[in-house]
């Protein structure tokens, strides 16, 4: 017999999206599943199509909350869990038919905590796809449990954070105490942290089997303050992995992935905000050694990255200009 697996859907506003999401994880072949869908205080007629798929298809369950976030709803949704298994999907993404059963096949298989695999970028307003890998992996973890102590430094930037590109073993999140922060967005970041040094038995599996939806009133393309948020992500990732005892390990990794997020965060800002974000990242105040970010081991864009905000970090004030994506440093002296 098929184990159950819940399906945990954040639900806040995107009655335009809700309905394919939906389709797909009703078609999927694996069919043993409840779709736990979190109304998040939704205003528009996302709860109206909710109730119409759930009176033909009893497998969704519609749980209502006051407005907390995409956090908040996830953690209801994991609360309301009786699956073996948990997958997160974001209700303007959606799935592979086959992708349960696959990520299913692969987790019983390895016993493992947590199945990776591989997710495609699609643009709402366009035909544009990117198949997003982890291609230093290759084929290699497929069946080849791994754990962050037994896996190199560099692995931690390697494996996306989201929490939606893997499938959860539910016993593995609840007795972990394994919750999202509700106070922020960007919760996947520090979720990851907190994920991955816990989980035993990781497997990888290299299909690309989510389909991540690029459009620009989602969390991902927000300019205003929420966006500082950021920081906040950064500051819990590490005193996660130091409670763990991880930080010197992944220390580099974190950097890395922080620095970049930083840039790309900063370029999203209103501009008016960008000073005060300039400010809180010089207060941070960051032991960092950019010479190893020189090495080839990094990415052109990380080492990039290493080397702006090494500069950025070396100034008393900036001048903002214009255009999104110049900035002017200056030092004082």
């Amino acid at each position: 017999m098929e184990e159950k697996v819940s399906v945990i859907v954040p639900v806040y506003n995107v009655e335009q999206y809700l309905a394919r999401c939906l389709d797909t994880v009703l078609a999927q072949t694996y069919e043993n599943l409840e779709v736990i869908c979190v109304n998040d205080g939704s205003t528009d007629n996302s709860l109206n199509i909710l109730e119409h798929y759930a009176r033909f298809d009893s497998r969704i369950k519609i749980v209502n909350k006051e407005n907390g976030g995409l956090g908040s709803a996830r953690n209801a949704g994991i609360k309301e869990a009786e699956g073996k298994y948990i997958l997160f999907l974001d209700s303007d993404d959606y799935i592979a038919s086959f992708a349960v059963e696959h990520l299913v096949k692969n987790a019983e298989k390895n016993n493992a905590d947590m199945v990776i695999c591989h997710y495609i970028w699609k643009n709402y307003n366009s035909d544009d796809i990117m198949v997003a890998v982890i291609r230093e992996f290759k084929d290699y973890y497929r069946d080849k449990p791994f754990s962050c102590e037994n896996m190199g430094s560099l692995s931690y930037k390697l494996i996306p954070v989201m929490a939606w590109t893997k499938l959860y073993r539910t016993d593995f999140i609840k007795e972990n105490n394994l919750y999202f922060y509700e106070d922020m967005i960007y919760e996947d970041v520090p979720y990851w942290a907190d994920v991955y040094v816990k989980a035993k038995r990781i497997t990888y599996l290299p299909e690309p089997l989510f389909f991540y939806t690029i459009r620009s009133d989602s969390i991902m393309g927000m300019k205003g303050e929420k966006v500082f948020d950021i920081i906040k992500a950064y500051e819990r990732v590490e005193e996660s992995l130091k409670r763990a005892g991880y930080w010197d390990k992944f220390k580099t990794s974190v950097q890395a992935l922080m620095m970049a997020d930083f840039f790309h965060k900063f370029h999203l800002l209103k501009p008016e905000l960008r000073e005060e974000f300039f400010n809180r990242l010089k207060a941070l105040k960051k032991d960092i050694n950019y010479k190893i970010f020189e090495d080839n081991s990094y990415t052109p864009t990380e080492r990039a990255c290493a080397k702006r905000f090494e500069l950025l970090n070396s100034v008393d004030y900036v001048t903002f200009c214009n255009t999104p994506f110049e900035v002017k440093y200056n030092d004082r002296t």
